[in-house]
């Protein structure tokens, strides 16, 4: 029997393509401070504060992209230009406030390690360790966030007793992220309408074992 149009590998292709492109464009529109930011100001330790404040509004953003990728995961379908939105306004208040101490975390460390490297470069890497390890956290506490209601406590924990039980989904997140940096290297101005939405779609593609997991165990408990 002769498959749908709708079924047909190039059309789901393309369907797909459609999805992270919409996506992305809505993602960036939402962290339209900081593409403000970029085009006003060299992205350099220099104005650290100054992305670090266009920043601040990227939490959500990444966690209705997150979710919406999740979504097309599951269902094979999404709207667009409702479904971001509408995550962004469901996961507005948890997602701002897990953001905001997680990237202040990340620029205190960044400016720390700048800091000794001018003068106490022993300990620079010390905290680059923790800055690499902070990162790791941010790779399964904003998928979960998506997909359960938790406290930023238990996130924090959740997340960090994750990375050593999901260790094939660890490294799986950390290959997908080095693809997409190598792809990026080589041709930025492409890359810029899919990176964030196939990063997300990637990475909530990995999770998909460890997600069933923390379904199971909530349901014993």
């Amino acid at each position: 029997m002769a498959k749908l149009i709708n079924e047909r590998p190039l059309y789901v292709f393309a369907q797909y393509i459609y999805y992270f492109i919409i996506a992305n464009l809505q993602f960036l529109l939402a962290n339209l401070l900081f593409i403000i930011a970029l085009l006003f100001f060299e992205w350099t330790l220099d104005n650290i504060l100054v992305f670090y404040i266009a920043l601040l509004p990227a939490g959500p953003s990444l966690c209705a992209l997150y979710a919406m990728m999740g979504k097309l995961i599951r269902t094979k379908d999404i709207r667009p230009f409702m479904d971001f939105w509408k995550y962004y306004r469901q996961l507005f208040k948890i997602s701002f406030t897990y953001w905001f101490i997680q990237w202040t975390v990340i620029v205190i460390l960044l400016v720390d390690i700048r800091y000794t490297n001018l003068n106490m470069s022993v300990l620079s890497p010390a905290l680059w360790v923790l800055l690499i390890f902070s990162l790791f956290i941010m790779l399964y506490a904003i998928p979960i966030l998506t997909r359960f209601e938790v406290r930023l406590k238990n996130l924090l924990i959740v997340s960090v007793y994750s990375i050593f039980k999901f260790f094939k989904t660890t490294l799986l997140h950390l290959s997908t992220l080095a693809s997409l940096i190598f792809i990026y290297l080589f041709a930025p101005s492409f890359s810029i309408l899919f990176c964030m939405s196939v990063v997300a779609f990637f990475i909530m593609f990995n999770m998909r074992k460890p997600f069933e997991v923390m379904e199971d165990e909530l349901v014993r408990e």
